[in-house]
């Protein structure tokens, strides 16, 4: 009988995916900590995007929409932050209320809803997140809005695709309304 030498090695361990790396402050490394996640709630828009992010996409989604948020808190539509199919349209239209000093002040960006196809397209990519939507609230002065930011991947890139929103409501005198809120974390026991 001959004898054989077996010899076992270990296998390389499988790399890990990295976390996006963009600049992060020492507040957001510190809230990227592994923990149970608990974020902020609006009581109109619900629970709020989570700033820091998990991922490349959804840093990305977060980064075109503050970016867009951001140019019309400065009187402007962010034209690069538009998709091209809808950017004279949607910038026509917001500029019209641009014009008239309905400018928000301020927003709240709520949890962001992602899919992963369009209607009508077909399910080759399932994995591959190609349209996303969040809850948004403006504030005005004097008043509050609130509506949704929709986002549409394209060219490997997210862009605003609609803002479905009542920009008259920030001319409008808020009215704190005297309803009892609950956060959804504690709202179970409640209702």
């Amino acid at each position: 009988m001959s004898k054989r030498e077996i010899t076992l090695t270990q296998a390389p361990q499988a790399e890990q995916p990295q976390p996006a790396t963009v600049q992060q402050s020492e507040q957001q490394r510190l809230l990227a900590l592994e923990s149970v996640q608990v974020l902020p709630e609006d009581f109109k828009i619900g629970p709020l995007a989570d700033l820091v992010g998990i991922d490349r996409s959804t840093l990305e989604m977060i980064s075109v929409s503050t970016r867009f948020l951001d140019g019309l808190q400065e009187g402007r539509v962010e034209r690069e932050s538009v998709h091209t199919e809808v950017r004279e349209e949607l910038t026509t239209s917001i500029r019209y209320y641009l014009q008239r000093d309905l400018v928000p002040v301020n927003y709240r960006i709520g949890a962001i809803t992602t899919e992963s196809y369009g209607e009508g397209e077909q399910r080759s990519s399932l994995l591959e997140k190609r349209t996303a939507w969040m809850n948004l609230r403006l504030f005005g002065s004097p008043g509050v809005t609130e509506g949704e930011l929709y986002l549409e991947r394209s060219a490997g890139r997210w862009f605003v695709s609609d803002l479905q929103i009542d920009f008259e409501g920030m001319g409008q005198e808020y009215l704190r309304e005297e309803e009892q809120y609950y956060p959804s974390t504690y709202g179970w026991g409640i209702q």
